[in-house]
């Protein structure tokens, strides 16, 4: 059993390069994965979304990834000769046109932004694509690590309140049989007492009795929760995403339960009854948070 929830976070330095990756799972219903990759990253996207997916089957699962160089990419300067030559050109036919003195100094070609011009190298994404990929695999097995505590102290919280629920049977079914047994007398007292002296048929007054005390018989739904919480002990118990089926289970459960207390003419085992109820909605709770 694992919980929806937990965090991971992993941070490696290597070839230049430094990735930082957080891992967020949160409970829901279904799975969702929000990806927060750097920009122009978009072809390492479903690499990244088939690691989360081989270890998050259900759940909203946010992940970061930051990747940044550590060393500042190669610069190169480019002068465009032609345009610095047209510049002085240009300068030296107006000085003469206009009679100026001077000659044309490197100063004024260097205020011209437009002749130089500095490029850098495109870094490859890929080494560091490959860096954050590693780290959110590390990320992911950190995530997971947590996810499975979570999931062992959910794991006893279930197998404690399962074993409440399941050690209510007998005493419901003890219960049970001596309440049958109490409306089938007291039908027939009542019936004697109401006939006085007059004739009693002992075949059809013993029927009577008996569909009176069936109204509330409850074999049939401690037969269903019987077989429930067989199959929910077996749950508990499996590796895998479970939290959909408890989640079914218990619903089923709680409705055998709701129909025993509504059928249920006996305090004490009325009394049982909202035990269990309560043990149920509890772990219907819980449940929320198992994947």
């Amino acid at each position: 059993m694992r919980s929806m929830t937990g965090f991971g976070r992993t941070q490696i330095e290597r070839g230049g390069f430094q990735a930082l990756v957080e891992v967020r799972a949160l409970n829901q219903r279904f799975f969702e994965l929000k990806l927060n990759l750097p920009r122009g990253w978009g072809e390492y996207e479903a690499e990244a979304r088939k690691l989360v997916q081989g270890v998050v089957e259900r759940g909203r699962v946010e992940v970061f990834v930051r990747c940044v160089a550590l060393r500042p990419a190669p610069a190169h300067l480019k002068v465009n000769d032609a345009l610095a030559a047209s510049y002085v050109a240009e300068l030296r036919r107006l000085a003469k046109r206009l009679k100026l003195d001077g000659q044309v100094s490197i100063e004024a070609i260097l205020e011209r932004q437009e002749i130089f011009q500095v490029t850098e190298e495109e870094v490859d994404t890929r080494v560091g694509a490959a860096l954050a990929l590693e780290a959110l695999g590390r990320a992911l097995k950190l995530l997971e690590r947590e996810r499975m505590r979570e999931g062992a102290a959910l794991k006893r919280d279930f197998e404690m309140r399962l074993k409440t629920v399941e050690a209510a049977v007998p005493r419901i079914e003890k219960l049970a049989q001596a309440s049958s047994a109490a409306l089938h007398a007291a039908f027939e007292s009542r019936v004697r007492e109401l006939l006085g002296e007059l004739p009693v048929n002992e075949k059809r007054l013993y029927e009577e009795a008996s569909n009176a005390a069936q109204h509330g018989d409850i074999s049939e739904e401690m037969t269903r929760l019987g077989v429930h919480l067989q199959a929910m002990r077996a749950l508990v118990n499996r590796a895998g995403p479970v939290g959909k089926s408890i989640e079914f289970l218990l619903q089923e459960i709680n409705r055998e339960v709701n129909t025993m207390g509504s059928k249920s003419q006996n305090a004490a085992l009325s009394q049982i009854t909202i035990a269990m109820k309560g043990e149920t909605e509890k772990m219907r709770e819980q449940v929320q948070n198992v994947e």
